[in-house]
């Protein structure tokens, strides 16, 4: 397969509004994260807050990462204002990464490119903000009946959120909305659609980009992925399954570390065929060499990942690159923080690496902006595609007492942890990223410089 070609990038992370704000919170070392507010809530968070872990109706943690202070044009789109301003910031935010990559990769304006680009948005299947207001009546309207006859009360009603506005009707097509949008606003061609991969959504899209890049029925694509769902829905879950860290620390690749942190934002690529790239004088951010992927589904349970998908996913991405691992000199993991998942992402390197005699330097940009669910590849992507264009690696923050596997490919020697140079091993550059999700999505991108 030939390779493809990163034109164009945009991003909207915690504290960041575009991919160089990104990089130098993370040079930086800044942590992203805070205590989730009112605003973002819709409801006075001490309300369902309970520090004790296992309570119905309530979540144990506060600190999330959030988009602040992003202030958005409804007028800079080829749509009516007033219905994008209706619109939830799932499609706002998709509109705004969009615009921006295109913007990078130089072909704003140009409607002949536009119109053979196709886009594939990552999302997640769960309610947004609006689509649960817009759906919050029909709730109570079935459930408050059921409940007053539990209770034998039959003067029982259930609190309503406050609203201001009813949202538009629009808002409750969450899934594939905002891939059309994109297309519309943009005069794109027909090739759009939404897919959700969980936390391997980013590399799923970009995959899939490839391939109709490949198959020649689009000559650029937009791929990227966006985390927006309704911060209490989401808070109540992660509490519910117990992914948020008790003991509140949450520091990939430290010992200490019991859970992840849920965040929001969005990360696009434009992607071109690599000769078509070379050809018409792109300036090629970094070459996507190799992309594996497995879906193993569960493994004791959904939230347990496996080993051996893992490794799938490993061997399909050099077999792809036609590329030793000991040639990767640094690897952007997954790790989240949670105890399961990092310790079977210990292991399945150990097992995939170690076999290779590989011991590229690691990182995770996860303890600067937190989980992004599934934007999560989108993060890893942008941190490598500058560190491999300033020739540094930006630290890993808070690790204090490091993991390490079981032969030391991932040890407290190759943690980065200070800010690093990039490897001189080979005259050019690569970096691997990793990406698994619930229920067995698991994703290895290589890329090179």
């Amino acid at each position: 397969m030939e390779k493809i070609a990163i034109i164009g990038l945009s991003c909207l992370f915690p504290d960041a509004n575009n991919p160089e704000q990104f990089w130098q919170n993370i040079t930086e070392q800044k942590d992203s994260t805070s205590s989730v507010t009112v605003e973002e809530l819709g409801v006075d968070p001490t309300i369902f807050y309970d520090p004790v872990k296992g309570k119905p109706e309530k979540f144990y943690f506060l600190k999330g990462g959030f988009i602040r202070n992003f202030k958005f044009d409804a007028g800079e789109y080829n749509l009516p204002s007033e219905y994008v301003e209706s619109l939830d910031n799932t499609c706002k935010w998709s509109l705004y990464a969009a615009k921006q990559a295109i913007v990078h990769s130089g072909y704003w304006g140009n409607k002949e490119v536009l119109s053979k680009c196709g886009v594939i948005l990552g999302t997640l299947a769960f309610p947004t903000k609006l689509s649960n207001q817009l759906i919050a009546p029909i709730y109570r309207q079935t459930i408050q009946p059921a409940v007053a006859e539990l209770l034998q009360n039959q003067d029982f009603h259930l609190a309503a959120l406050p609203t201001a506005t009813k949202p538009a009707t629009h808002n409750a097509m969450i899934c594939g909305l905002p891939a059309a949008l994109i297309a519309k606003a943009f005069s794109l061609s027909r090739i759009h659609m939404c897919i959700d991969a969980a936390c391997s959504s980013a590399f799923y899209s970009i995959k899939l980009a490839s391939h109709y890049l490949w198959t020649r029925k689009a000559d650029v694509m937009l791929a990227g992925a966006i985390s927006c769902s309704d911060p209490l829905y989401l808070r109540m879950l992660f509490s519910g399954v117990q992914g948020y860290p008790e003991n509140a620390i949450s520091s990939p690749l430290d010992k200490a570390s019991r859970g992840l942190i849920t965040s929001e934002g969005i990360g696009m690529v434009m992607l071109k065929r690599y000769s078509d790239a070379v050809r018409d004088g792109d300036k090629i951010l970094a070459t996507v060499c190799g992309n594996g992927l497995s879906n193993d589904g569960k493994g004791k349970h959904l939230l347990s990942p496996n080993t051996k998908g893992q490794v799938l996913a490993f061997e399909r991405a050099y077999q792809e690159a036609q590329l030793s691992p000991k040639a990767i000199d640094y690897m952007e993991c997954h790790a989240t923080g949670t105890l399961l998942g990092d310790t079977t992402e210990l292991e399945s390197i150990e097992t995939f690496f170690g076999k290779h005699q590989a011991k590229p330097l690691v990182g995770s940009a996860k303890a600067n902006v937190g989980h992004l669910l599934v934007a999560a590849g989108m993060v890893s992507l942008t941190k490598a595609i500058y560190s491999m264009n300033h020739g540094e690696i930006p630290p890993t923050i808070n690790v204090n007492d490091p993991i390490s596997s079981e032969n030391h490919v991932i040890s407290a020697k190759n943690i980065v942890r200070s800010r690093t140079k990039w490897p001189q091993n080979n005259s050019t550059k690569y970096a691997a990223l990793s990406a698994f999700g619930f229920g067995g999505t698991n994703s290895h991108l290589i890329l090179e410089k």
